[in-house]
């Protein structure tokens, strides 16, 4: 019995004692000098978020003073109620943006006069930092783009750089607080290297519809969100993508996810909006190819060629304008059966036509990720050597194309 007195004791004291603890978290002294007393003005939370109630509590010293004495929130909407000796409440507006909100002190004497005092007591709100779904407010405009490199739309460069990521504020939940975005641009050339990463961040937040109300939540924003000064107000709404130099068939990858440099919380790989996009160029492309030939008919076979190991071509290239992949069967003019690219002899290299069959290029169609670089396939080439006749060629072949 003495040893769960005693465990009540215990558990008595704590409580008490953080209840005290919460009640003088931000003391101010104020000295009245109408009564010469000291004025202890305290909050109960060190930070408050819209619709929660602020407690006041002014504790005075002289119990048998005259005046009165009541705190003054600066804040718009908010409304000051007595409930008890002494003890004031007021609610935050869920329209209330964050900041810092002093507080004064009223005080009336018994003469009737009224006096008002500074404080250093300030009311720090901040807003419901939760995470909406990217997909659920984002989107681009005027082209939505594709969800993969497979389905990227081709546009022309002026239309590229038209696009916009546009916030459908109204499609925000009420009671979100803002959004912190960041929007990565990406430009990377066909063969997958990247050339440019260009990277905004913005806010938004739900609207109101009141275009006064949103130019007063941006100057509280730039404040209180010193990485987001330098947004203008028609951010709030849509982003422009700027790009630099937009090369030929070019892959645009967007991507727009939260800034997880503010928020606080775990990242969410899923919460993500990334779309892609072609820069349209040329539908026929020249390039350089270097390759490996093995030769598996020879229409002269009687006519016996050592052949070397390499061959060097001009290729054209015809690119789909709709999916911005060259087409798996191109042409080409060049030496073949040589020791080097440049190594021609009588007997041994020469010069070709060549058409070639590129399955490398189909398995890339097919969505299998291989180097773009990389050809293999088979070639069909009339071959004209030097001092012999010429001849029909068959066959299979593996290189780079540059």
């Amino acid at each position: 019995m003495l040893k769960l007195t005693l465990h009540v004791l215990i558990i008595f004291y704590i409580l008490v004692t953080w209840s005290a603890q919460a009640q003088q978290r931000f003391p101010t002294l104020i000295r009245s000098s109408l009564e010469n007393e000291i004025l202890i003005l305290s909050i109960d939370k060190p930070v408050y978020f819209p619709g929660d109630t602020v407690i006041f509590n002014v504790l005075r010293n002289d119990s048998t003073a005259t005046s009165r004495a009541i705190p003054i929130l600066i804040m718009e909407e908010s409304v000051l109620t007595s409930i008890g000796k002494n003890i004031y409440s007021a609610t935050i507006p869920q329209t209330c943006a964050p900041g810092h909100y002093r507080v004064r002190l009223r005080v009336k004497d018994s003469q009737g006069r009224r006096y008002v005092y500074e404080t250093d007591c300030t009311i720090n709100v901040e807003e419901h930092q939760e995470i909406e779904q990217i997909s659920k407010f984002v989107q681009l405009a005027p082209d939505s783009g594709g969800d993969n490199q497979l389905s990227a739309v081709t546009l022309d460069p002026h239309q590229i750089r038209n696009l916009r990521v546009v916030f459908q504020r109204d499609s925000i939940g009420v009671g979100m607080g803002p959004q912190f975005i960041t929007i990565r641009t990406t430009v990377l050339l066909r063969d997958g290297i990247t050339t440019q990463t260009f990277e905004r961040r913005v806010l938004t937040f739900r609207s109101d519809n009141d275009p006064d109300r949103d130019y007063a939540m941006l100057l509280q924003y730039r404040q209180a969100y010193g990485p987001y000064a330098a947004i203008r107000p028609e951010e709030f709404t849509q982003v422009q993508i700027n790009v630099d130099s937009l090369p030929a068939w070019a892959i645009i990858k967007i991507n727009v996810e939260p800034d997880y440099t503010i928020k606080i919380g775990g990242y969410d790989r899923a919460n993500s909006f990334t779309r892609y996009f072609h820069v349209r160029g040329p539908k026929i492309e020249i390039g350089l190819s270097l390759g490996i030939p093995k030769v598996l008919f020879d229409s002269q076979a009687k006519d016996t060629i050592q052949y070397g190991n390499y061959s060097a071509m001009i290729r054209f290239y015809y690119v789909d304008e709709t999916s911005g992949r060259r087409f798996p069967v191109n042409f080409g003019i060049g030496t073949y059966g040589v020791n080097s690219p440049i190594d021609v002899n009588a007997g041994r290299g020469g010069f070709a036509l060549s058409l070639f069959f590129n399955l490398a290029e189909m398995t890339r169609m097919a969505g299998i990720d291989l180097s773009k670089t990389i050809s293999a396939g088979l070639e069909l080439a009339p071959f004209f050597p030097l001092e012999r006749k010429w001849r029909f060629l068959i066959a299979a072949q593996v290189g780079i194309a540059l």
